[in-house]
């Protein structure tokens, strides 16, 4: 096997190693299940999680909001992308709008969106307005990306933009495009979860871990959290997959 196959494989295993193996040490250290658990707990309280119908709706209503707030960002940001790219005056006008959303602190708008909205609409937002400027940004540069002097050899021989658009512009920014949507994806439930838990949102993963927190229930509060990593993994994993089929497929 290639050495660059074999470190490709051994590097993450010698990390999660790694963590779990400083896990144990620091557990068995404390002693004390309602402060680190040990992996052994953790782990039960994950399997033991799929057993409640409770869980399913959380995780259902999660992601249903995560899935909304990035089509709706997305979608705006192409949106703000495609213009910036056709245009430097909508450039100029878009990069202080970005600008101050990036710099936005997100707890104070979960704050001040709960008083115009409620617990289910401001998670929603406050994850739309923050994912929304990694995503405008990526898509820019994926827009920028487009071959120049290929797009004016097809100007010259008169090809059509339908072929034009199909064939060389979605087939040149698609890759990069479903990275993008995989990364944005993937913050938007950790982003979502966080803002539930702020917002404190009923029937959601962060009201999971508002009511484990009360009562002290350490291993399922990182058993959920181990839910939302691996829900981030998978959305990355899958828009992965889909990028390396569109580049083959070039």
């Amino acid at each position: 096997m290639d050495k660059n196959k074999v470190l490709g494989i051994a590097a993450p295993l010698i990390s999660v190693a790694a963590i779990f193996g400083i896990w144990a040490a620091a557990a068995a250290a404390t002693d004390n299940q309602y402060i680190l658990p040990t992996i052994g707990q953790t782990f039960g309280e994950f399997f033991g999680l799929f057993g409640h119908a409770e869980f399913y709706g959380a995780v259902l209503n999660t992601l249903l909001r995560s899935l909304i707030a990035f089509a709706v960002s997305f979608l705006l940001a192409f949106i703000f992308a495609l213009a910036a790219e056709k245009s430097d005056f909508a450039a100029k006008l878009i990069a202080p709008v970005i600008a101050i959303i990036r710099a936005l602190p997100t707890v104070a708008v979960v704050l001040l969106l709960l008083v115009w909205t409620n617990s289910r609409v401001a998670p929603v937002l406050v994850t739309m307005l923050v994912v929304l400027p990694t995503i405008f940004t990526n898509i820019k540069n994926a827009l920028g990306a487009i071959d120049g002097d290929l797009i004016e050899m097809c100007r010259v021989y008169a090809v059509p933009k339908r072929e034009v658009f199909f064939k060389v512009k979605v087939p040149a920014v698609l890759p990069q495009l479903l990275r993008s949507a995989g990364s944005g994806l993937s913050l938007n439930v950790k982003l979502m979860v966080a803002a539930e838990v702020l917002a404190q949102t009923g029937r959601s993963l962060g009201y999971l871990l508002n009511t484990s927190k009360v009562y002290l229930e350490t291993a399922t509060m990182i058993a959920l959290v181990l839910v939302s990593v691996a829900l981030g993994l998978i959305a990355e994993g899958v828009f992965g997959l889909l990028a390396r089929s569109a580049e083959r497929r070039r």
